[in-house]
């Protein structure tokens, strides 16, 4: 019997087949064990703290859909939390974006 990592990694795979099999990722939800940490890199239990209260690694969390008690991450929300982020290219270009002085 497949273990819970196994069925999540198996349904983000399958997801990301259909994505670039050209589905809409609009259309294509996730179930929250698949997000975390498979797409998002921050444990499960920090991603169920930002659905209360609405921040995510500093930012606003991504957008997601209850069914039930289940929780899913459409892909396209996901897609565009991880495109919007913040990259940096050093770690003084972090604190001069920041605008703090070490």
């Amino acid at each position: 019997m497949p273990s819970k990592n196994q069925l999540s990694s198996n349904l983000l795979s399958q997801a990301l087949s259909r994505y670039r099999d050209g589905h809409d990722p609009k259309l294509i939800e996730l179930p929250e064990q698949a997000v975390f940490p498979g797409l998002i890199p921050a444990a499960p239990t920090t991603g169920r703290k930002s659905r209360c209260t609405g921040i995510l690694l500093g930012r606003p969390a991504p957008r997601f859909v209850k069914r039930n008690r289940a929780v899913f991450y459409r892909l396209k929300d996901v897609l565009d939390w991880l495109e919007n982020a913040d990259d940096y290219g050093s770690t003084a270009e972090v604190v001069a974006r920041s605008g703090e002085a070490k």
